[in-house]
């Protein structure tokens, strides 16, 4: 029996050593930076990532070809011009302005720059 009391005292530590990782100081609620980012990932991975791959690698699809976003204009263009493609789309690109509203489409870019493009 002690054996069994030692294994579920270390689950129960453990136990609570995941759920305070996943905490703030504020009565168990999750950090919004941490609630906005993830937020901002999963706008990342339902409008972008179908396109440019779920890194950015960029990828064929049919007769388009969608360029990185690692690389290339993604990579150089100002962020004003990469804000206005994402929101106003073109060459091949679906505008997000319709969906997104221009605070979701800078974190989106903001998610890209640092996310993506590791800057």
């Amino acid at each position: 029996m002690p054996r069994l009391e030692n294994l579920a005292r270390t689950f129960a530590a453990a136990g609570l050593l995941l759920a305070a990782a996943g905490c703030d100081a504020r009565g168990g609620k999750p950090a919004p930076a941490d609630a906005a980012a993830d937020q901002t990932r999963t706008t990342f991975e339902r409008n972008c990532a179908v396109c440019h791959g779920p890194r950015g690698e960029g990828k064929q699809l049919g007769t388009l070809n969608v360029p990185p976003l690692r690389a290339g204009a993604a990579l150089t263009d100002p962020d004003e011009k990469l804000f206005k493609q994402i929101r106003d789309g073109g060459n091949g690109m679906p505008p997000s302005k319709y969906t997104l509203t221009d605070e979701q489409i800078q974190d989106l870019l903001r998610f890209v720059r640092e996310e993506i493009q590791k800057k």
